[in-house]
């Protein structure tokens, strides 16, 4: 199952307090992490990574995994799912 919206994809990434940063960890797509100040920079700079990964699979031929959604993950200020849109347009 995944979130769909008018041809959009999203992509959760797992966004939690890391020591005086926070991270965002993408669950659908391994090893992309980034750090962020704030939890609205690292799902920024997720957006940000998640563009340039779809730009290097679709050079090379590939495309995103299909993204999945996260259940039963607690959320608070620390620790939570932000689903992130696609940079890719899907029919």
């Amino acid at each position: 199952m995944s979130i769909h919206i008018k041809g959009l994809d999203f992509y959760p990434a797992l966004v939690r307090r890391a020591g005086r940063l926070f991270e965002a960890r993408f669950v659908d797509i391994p090893n992309c992490v980034v750090y962020g100040s704030s939890a609205i920079q690292a799902e920024i700079r997720a957006a940000d990574a998640l563009a340039a990964y779809a730009d290097r699979s679709v050079k090379c031929g590939g495309s995103l995994p299909a993204a999945t959604v996260v259940m039963g993950e607690s959320n608070n200020r620390d620790r939570y799912v932000a689903y992130i849109k696609s940079p890719l347009r899907h029919s």
